[in-house]
C-alpha cells in the first residue's frame, strides 16, 4: 500500500470518527423553524347566553367545555363579561 492510499484511509477514518463523536443534532425543517419563530395565535371571544347575575355557573360549564374540546384556552374575562380564548394558529 503506498503512502497516498494510507493517508487517504487515515483521513477518512479520522473524518468518520469526528462525525460520530460530534454533538450536532439534526432537526426536521418544520421543527427547527417553529423553535426559532414567535408563536402565532388564533383568538375567539364569546359572551354567555344569559347575564351572569341570572346564570347558574353550572349553565356556563358546557359552553366552556365545548370551547376547550376545540382546543381553545381561556385567557381572560373582560369587564363586559366576554370570555376570550386563544389557541395556536393552525
Amino acid at each position: 500500500m503506498d503512502t497516498n492510499t494510507r493517508r487517504n484511509i487515515l483521513f477518512a477514518l479520522t473524518f468518520l470518527a469526528g462525525c460520530a463523536a460530534s454533538q450536532v443534532r439534526w432537526l426536521p425543517p418544520a421543527l427547527a423553524q417553529s423553535e426559532t419563530s414567535m408563536p402565532r395565535w388564533d383568538y375567539y371571544c364569546m359572551r354567555p347566553e344569559m347575564p351572569l347575575n341570572l346564570m347558574d355557573p353550572r349553565d356556563l360549564t358546557p359552553q366552556l367545555q365545548a370551547a376547550g374540546l376545540q382546543g381553545w384556552e381561556l385567557v381572560t374575562i373582560d369587564s363586559y363579561r366576554n370570555y376570550c380564548f386563544k389557541r395556536p394558529l393552525r
